[in-house]
């Protein structure tokens, strides 16, 4: 199974509806997006701290508001005929993503803990409001603590820890969680680690794999779903 990552980041500007249409086309079944909260505590899709790298604003996210944001260009820097391609909120994203039928793996962005609970129960919030479908949706975070205040709130939501440092003592820091799933860095998964998170019971994904050629290898160490940026090469 594959997952597109920021939709699919290397066909069409990330984390932008389009990008969520280039991955669904090219057969992506799983979408990944990152979201984070505007000045104004409206989640939006966007992954970096900043908007500068991929519009043509300047500043964080976190101190610019809606009205704001949605007058970036999010597009041009990709391609120009992505120009006048918006930074979606939450909510377009989660519209497009019932839309083409695809499950969303939304990854709660944290660059300040301060920004942990209210993120979470705004998007929480959306999801009630939303009425998103439960099955449709897994809420990932590098932040445990995150995802503790999704299992309080929201227990029925699947759950899934994304890491980049692994170690024996690992798994059993996550035992709380009851996690659905383990998202771990290619590049630092090998088989004795792999054994132990599917032991567990948890899917065992990993990020971002973008040589297909590998795609195999990591199948039979018992992955069960790369994320990629490159969706139509799998």
């Amino acid at each position: 199974m594959i997952t597109g990552h920021r939709g699919a980041a290397s066909l069409a500007p990330e984390n932008t509806l389009v990008s969520i249409e280039h991955a669904a086309k090219a057969g992506a079944k799983w979408i990944e997006i990152d979201t984070q909260l505007s000045a104004d505590g409206i989640p939006m899709v966007f992954h970096d701290k900043t908007v500068n790298r991929c519009t043509n604003g300047t500043g964080n996210i976190a101190d610019l508001d809606l009205t704001t944001l949605k007058t970036l260009d999010a597009g041009s820097w990709f391609g120009s005929e992505f120009a006048g391609t918006t930074i979606p909120t939450l909510s377009e994203a989660f519209d497009k993503c019932l839309e083409l039928d695809v499950t969303l793996n939304l990854e709660i962005k944290i660059y300040d803990d301060k920004a942990i609970q209210p993120l979470v129960e705004t998007v929480i919030a959306l999801i009630e409001q939303k009425q998103f479908p439960i099955e449709k949706l897994l809420i990932s975070s590098f932040k445990k603590e995150a995802l503790s205040l999704c299992q309080q709130m929201m227990p029925e939501v699947k759950r899934g820890f994304i890491c980049e440092v692994w170690n024996d003592f690992s798994l059993e820091s996550l035992q709380s969680l009851d996690l659905y799933s383990i998202h771990i860095d290619h590049r630092i998964l090998d088989e004795k680690t792999a054994k132990a998170i599917k032991a567990s019971g948890a899917v065992l994904k990993i990020w971002t794999l973008n040589d297909p050629q590998l795609a195999a290898k990591y199948f039979n160490l018992g992955v069960d779903n790369i994320i990629t940026d490159v969706p139509n090469q799998f």
